[in-house]
């Protein structure tokens, strides 16, 4: 076991964790437009992702200073590079998505009707 106080602290990264990965399932769920979604959903499972990732680091930072070791450091390290990759992966996957998705309309905008649509309308 490790120090009460870093336990409570990783106790409430955790919760915190769990709540942002619930509300980017939730957004995912409830906007109407993709671009709320992936709004949503992009940062808020950044926020997931960090503060899950914070927690380890609060557990190994406080394991390597009550007991040392080379595991602990190998840990840390492993978990901030596990980070900056999903970090990175989502924001990635985020932008391939609106870029193929451009919408010409938003939601409670009035369509913008293109050039071709306005040739073929008599």
């Amino acid at each position: 076991m490790s120090d009460p106080v870093a336990d409570i602290f990783i106790y409430l990264l955790l919760m915190a964790g769990v709540g942002f990965g619930g509300i980017a399932l939730m957004g995912l769920l409830i906007f109407p437009d993709l671009h709320s979604r992936m709004y949503t959903a992009l940062r808020a499972s950044l926020i997931c992702v960090a503060a899950v990732v914070g927690a380890a680091v609060v557990y190994v930072m406080a394991r390597f200073i009550g007991a040392g070791g080379d595991q602990y450091a190998m840990f840390l390290i492993h978990a901030l590079f596990l980070a900056g990759i999903v970090a990175v992966g989502i924001m990635v996957i985020n932008r391939q998505v609106l870029d193929k998705t451009k919408a010409l309309v938003y939601c409670g905008s009035v369509p913008v009707k293109t050039a071709d649509q306005e040739k073929a309308e008599p």
